[in-house]
């Protein structure tokens, strides 16, 4: 993340969490959001619309549905998304955006995994072995209360065991563990 980002959260008295850095730096940028848009950051929509896009290999950010928020993630504060703008074959200006990094679009992806409905855990399952949600995985561990990390933990051991694929498992582990000492314990 920016130094930048975290000069401008000293300045204004906050202190940095470089465990959850981007959603304090979400967190600044909705404030800023709601008080220049005069309403709430569409987190809930806008996370959803970025889960699709993952599923379905897209990079762009829709522009159409999301430009007041699309303005505001791109402000020079925050740069949490950067457009690319260039000339289309008619001459008319074209312009899209993406997010400047991939730790960033997990912190929208993770508001899709939080929670205890069954569908919620029905996708922490579904994407296990999915490689474009390994940092999702990673930010839960941070993320989840005890109990479901515990829980999480567990069924990324056992995917481990049976696929012989520790890529994820064994992060978590680590991750779990420099968090809470006692939670690989239980």
């Amino acid at each position: 993340m920016d130094l930048t980002l975290v000069a401008q959260m000293l300045s204004q008295g906050k202190q940095p969490d470089l465990f959850r850095l981007q959603e304090q730096q979400y967190n600044l940028m909705a404030a800023e959001y709601e008080h220049e848009w005069g309403h709430s950051f569409r987190l809930k929509k806008f996370s959803s619309s970025v889960y699709e896009m993952r599923i379905n290999d897209a990079t762009t950010l829709n522009a159409e549905e999301y430009h007041q928020e699309l303005l505001s993630l791109e402000n020079e504060k925050y740069k949490i998304v950067i457009s690319r703008q260039w000339q289309g074959k008619n001459g008319e200006l074209m312009k899209e955006w993406y997010f400047r990094h991939d730790k960033i679009m997990d912190f929208f992806l993770v508001q899709n995994f939080l929670g205890d409905s069954e569908e919620i855990q029905a996708r922490l399952e579904k994407h296990i072995g999915d490689s474009r949600f390994r940092g999702v995985y990673f930010l839960l561990a941070n993320l989840l209360q005890p109990d479901a990390a515990l829980q999480l933990r567990e069924s990324l051991i056992q995917y481990a065991v049976d696929t012989n694929d520790h890529t994820v498992s064994d992060t978590f582990v680590k991750l779990l563990r420099s968090r809470v000492p006692s939670y690989v314990e239980a």
